[in-house]
């Protein structure tokens, strides 16, 4: 009996957390697609770090240079920047700055500095080459395949005054769809339910934009002088003025998704990291969640053993009650799906593709996250791009 309660309660908490979640992102961007840019097309700075060479990445450069943003003139300009000349990305990165174009592009060598991650100190050393007249900065990644109207959408909402900063956020589609990246994919669709709730929402780096006028009140090029995080510093800084995050969804990024095991692990680890010392709101609840879904794991495991051990048919009553979260959230899998078909018409393919083995990997899902995220209480120290970092504090980071 006390199984059953225990099972019972716990799927009966953890269904009604997911359908509010859910409705709240469905509404919202049913809301968003309805939205129509309007004239407000300030000025922008595009700045873009680069570390070797992702895929695709000179079709994304491309693409960011074709960019549809302000009607008769482009109003917009580039600024990359590296850490060497040694760097990978610099040649490619050249030859686009020397060849003819109508948006003018700067190419910035950054270098190194001992007290903040590479990605911070290129934008920062990028910041100090930004036009006067620049209005609005625009940060992104080089793994980024924007739409043509992406700048248009990134900004229109920047014309609210109770908006501090705009987002887009990464949308994972595993190709090969194996195993991990699959499981990858599906936590990091999670992660993206939050970016509907105005508490809780936050700025993506490789997609978000700032007033320059407000990223200079915030003090945000301060708060990133010894830090090794960009987008959740900013985030706090912003939240601290009183202002919000607003995300768009027609700047969801489709990102290539292929990693090995060793890799989305160190990945995972790193998200969840950056964010418990960046945005510990967001940590604890993912924290609480997983600690839940532990619970849950570990009493459904117990139910079935005991079922099977004493024939007792209590314990398979309870089990049986623990699994209604499966089906509930393959039918959430089958409605997201739809929706996000809408939002990147240009993978529906590859989602169609990749449903069934989403909706398989649900089960496994829940065997590993839980343990991956609670990996986060132990420890403080990320690895990025080969470098280690030790998260000391927001404003202390120390590179091993």
């Amino acid at each position: 009996m006390l199984m059953l309660i225990l099972l019972g309660l716990i799927t009966t908490a953890v269904l009604i957390s997911q359908v509010v979640s859910f409705r709240r992102l469905y509404h919202y961007v049913e809301s968003e697609l309805r939205f129509a840019p309007g004239n407000y097309a300030p000025k922008v700075a595009v700045i873009l770090p680069c570390k070797g060479l992702d895929q695709g990445f000179r079709e994304n450069v491309q693409q960011l240079l074709a960019q549809d943003y302000a009607a008769g003139k482009p109003n917009f300009e580039i600024v990359f920047t590296v850490a060497c000349k040694d760097d990978p990305a610099y040649p490619v990165l050249a030859e686009l700055a020397a060849s003819p174009a109508s948006v003018p592009i700067k190419l910035v060598v950054a270098g190194t500095n001992p007290n903040r991650a590479q990605k911070i100190n290129n934008q920062l050393h990028a910041l100090k080459e930004v036009s006067d007249d620049v209005e609005v900065l625009v940060f992104v990644d080089s793994d980024m395949v924007a739409r043509p109207d992406f700048l248009k959408y990134l900004v229109a909402h920047l014309s609210d005054p109770s908006v501090g900063a705009t987002t887009g956020y990464r949308f994972y589609v595993p190709s090969k769809g194996d195993w991990p990246s699959v499981v990858r994919s599906i936590w990091n669709r999670m992660t993206a339910w939050e970016m509907a709730n105005p508490k809780l929402a936050f700025a993506w780096g490789g997609a978000m934009a700032v007033r320059r006028d407000v990223f200079e009140k915030a003090a945000v090029a301060e708060s990133w002088d010894r830090a090794a995080d960009d987008d959740l510093s900013l985030t706090t800084a912003l939240k601290a003025l009183g202002l919000k995050i607003r995300f768009v969804p027609q700047c969801l990024v489709a990102t290539h998704g292929d990693a090995s095991l060793p890799e989305i692990v160190e990945w995972t680890n790193r998200q969840l990291i950056l964010t418990k010392v960046y945005y510990p709101q967001l940590w604890r609840k993912a924290i609480v969640r997983a600690t839940v879904m532990a619970v849950w794991l570990l009493a459904m495991i117990a139910a079935t053993g005991a079922w099977i051990l004493t024939g007792d048919r209590g314990f398979a009553l309870a089990a049986l009650v623990g699994l209604l979260i499966i089906p509930v959230e393959l039918w959430f899998l089958f409605r997201a799906q739809t929706m996000w078909k809408r939002v990147l018409s240009d993978c529906t393919r590859e989602l169609h593709d990749s449903f069934w083995r989403f909706c398989l990997a649900i089960p496994l899902a829940h065997l590993t996250l839980p343990w991956m995220t609670l990996y986060s209480v132990l420890t403080n120290r990320i690895q990025w791009r080969g470098i280690t970092y030790e998260l000391r504090s927001p404003t202390e980071t120390v590179i091993r």
